[in-house]
């Protein structure tokens, strides 16, 4: 994917000059905190996640925005130490969630979100974090541009850097991680290939779909399906724990950055230019609307009333869905 067209997601994810020197290892970053904004809540968000009942968005500016009323109002965190763009977050249960973005940095929150801390990054590298995976064991791993990984196997504690893909093939960029039913770890990737570890992340392979743009997002569907997605609304689905892929168009799709998942087998891809995708069959049929505003759409969770909540280049938006 050419770095001169690229969505807003895009252009808040990469910095603007492309050469990644290498990482300090155990330099964590510090550039001075986040500062609380009045408008902050409607500054660009990249990604949204759900820890419990409560609601946690990341994007420009080291914002991180908290809402423990479904999004129906929203507050900064009391103490984020970067002002690097976060174009992640992960939420494992309610207290411990991971937050990664610009200058590679990578935070850690033990209280749900209200406070972080850094483990990793330089306050002023051009590296470029843009996914982040830690399971049950304490073995994870976080993503970025121009085949940027780094391991951990402690649980956070400590990250060191990965080749995942020896040679040129290794060099494409990491844009989201997921993981199947069978625990198998893949990375949605450029250049239309799907890297995949049945070994927690040790070993990889890249493996080819039939459709050759970049893809921005993964998930596992009910059933054990795999579905990715990406440009000009192209997805890919695998029924073989990713080891082959089928592929689809949705016509007059835009580019589609994130997949949410909500009860039994609804679905909703999200993307740019207002496009909303959902399914309430598993993916096997796919119905498209936009929005009014075509606001870039860049991370979705769904909330318990089947709503949907949105992060975009103007914030955290709440989205309702068509009834069944």
């Amino acid at each position: 994917m050419s770095l001169h067209r690229i969505t807003r997601r895009h252009a808040l994810l990469w910095p603007a000059a492309c050469a990644i020197p290498s990482l300090g290892h155990g330099q964590a970053a510090r550039d001075g905190a986040a500062r609380t904004r009045a408008l902050a809540a409607r500054s660009a968000c990249l990604d949204i996640a759900r820890a419990g009942d409560r609601l946690v968005a990341v994007g420009e500016r080291g914002h991180v925005l908290l809402s423990d009323d479904q999004g129906r109002q929203w507050r900064q965190a009391r103490s984020v130490p970067t002002r690097a763009t976060l174009t992640a977050v992960l939420a494992l249960g309610e207290r411990q969630l991971w937050a990664v973005g610009h200058g590679g940095v990578i935070l850690g929150s033990k209280d749900g979100g209200e406070s972080w801390q850094p483990v990793f990054g330089q306050a002023d590298g051009k590296d470029v974090l843009l996914s982040i995976h830690v399971g049950a064991d304490g073995r994870g791993l976080a993503v970025g541009g121009f085949g940027l990984a780094l391991a951990t196997a402690d649980g956070g504690a400590s990250w060191q850097r990965r080749e995942l893909i020896a040679g040129e093939e290794g060099e494409r960029h990491l844009n989201r991680i997921f993981t199947s039913g069978a625990s198998t770890w893949l990375i949605a990737a450029e250049g239309g290939h799907v890297l995949r570890s049945d070994d927690r992340g040790e070993h990889w392979q890249a493996v080819k779909t039939p459709y050759a743009g970049s893809l921005w997002h993964g998930a596992a569907l009910p059933g054990g399906a795999l579905l990715a997605c990406g440009m000009r609304g192209n997805i890919v689905r695998s029924s073989d724990d990713g080891r082959s892929w089928t592929h689809q168009a949705i016509a007059g799709a835009g580019s589609l950055t994130a997949i949410a998942q909500g009860g039994a087998a609804t679905l909703a891809l999200v993307g740019v230019d207002g496009t909303l995708v959902t399914s309430r069959d598993g993916g096997a049929t796919l119905a498209l609307r936009q929005l009014a505003d075509r606001a870039t759409l860049t991370g979705a969770v769904f909330l318990p009333s089947g709503a949907l909540a949105v992060a975009s280049a103007t914030g955290v938006r709440i989205v309702r869905l068509d009834p069944a």
